[in-house]
């Protein structure tokens, strides 16, 4: 049997979901943005193709060049994404798992003012003196979004953070981590309590973990995919003001040939769209990751 299972080791994957799906799936569909947006740059001294002899070898030189430079390039993606979109989400609302505490104790008709006083505290402290420099970075490059959000503010869009975890959980779970650990402070909105009960649960329940890596490459999906459109929007915005103002533009992405101002805005505005939906995703996502540790940690025995 032992034979069997160095086998089955050797013959696993080298890359996990999440690699397949976050890093090489965004890496991938970021090229045609990349082609649309900046193919007229062409740089005559740079290629792919190594011409390595015999010819076979070339081709296949060339096709793993290109992959890992996808590969390459959705880390990176995914890195920008981790630090203009979850940085800047979580400064502004708190983490997910604050969201659901706050979430589960108020409400169905309360939680959009609950929502709207935390965006109030997360603006007030993204600029704090010590950290106004990188608040102000990160809410700089969100300006193209920022029509959208507002309208998200003013129309209470907040589903994505309402949460199924009830207060009653949240005391038993509560009552189950300070079991555990005496020493650990409880469940409160100020405690670093999430960490803990998420290695608890990820060290104890397979299936729990299994469905929380979901979530996870899920939610990962959707982030790098806001930072493509939020580059994409930065172009389309640039190019309706230029052509607002008279000036020659190119066509947007969803132009279809129509190179009018009208088209214009119409491209800006559903690529707007097609951002916002996908950051309530990503925010969703988020949300379940944490509903289904605190689930699985108070209904799992032991």
């Amino acid at each position: 049997m032992s034979g069997i299972e160095s086998v089955k080791d050797l013959v696993k994957p080298p890359f996990a979901n999440y690699d397949i799906v976050v890093y090489f799936g965004c890496g991938l569909f970021s090229l045609p943005f990349i082609m649309h947006y900046m193919g007229r740059i062409r740089l005559k001294s740079t290629s792919f193709n190594f011409d390595v002899q015999p010819a076979f070898v070339s081709t296949l030189v060339t096709t793993l060049t290109v992959l890992f430079s996808v590969y390459i390039l959705g880390h990176i993606i995914a890195y920008i994404g981790s630090q203009l979109i979850e940085k800047l989400m979580d400064s502004f609302f708190g983490k997910a798992s604050t969201i659901i505490l706050l979430g589960s104790k108020v409400k169905h008709d309360e939680l959009n003012g609950m929502i709207r006083g935390q965006l109030e505290k997360g603006v007030k402290k993204n600029f704090t003196r010590t950290t106004w420099l990188s608040g102000l970075v990160r809410c700089v490059s969100h300006i193209p979004a920022a029509p959208s959000y507002a309208a998200m503010f003013i129309f209470g869009v907040f589903g994505f953070y309402r949460t199924r975890v009830s207060d009653s959980v949240i005391a038993a779970a509560d009552v189950k981590i300070r079991a555990i650990s005496p020493n650990h402070v409880g469940i409160t909105p100020d405690a670093k309590w999430f960490k803990a009960l998420e290695a608890i649960v990820m060290n104890n329940n397979p299936g729990a973990s299994a469905r929380m890596y979901n979530y996870l490459v899920i939610s990962g999906l959707f982030r790098s995919v806001c930072t493509i459109l939020l580059a994409s929007m930065w172009f389309e915005l640039a190019y309706f003001l230029s052509k607002l103002y008279g000036l020659d533009a190119p066509e947007g992405l969803l132009m279809v040939g129509n190179n009018n101002l009208e088209f214009q805005f119409l491209s800006y505005a559903l690529i707007s769209i097609v951002y916002m939906f996908s950051l309530f995703s990503y925010l969703k996502f988020q949300r379940r990751y944490v509903e289904d540790a605190i689930f699985a940690f108070v209904f799992t025995k032991g």
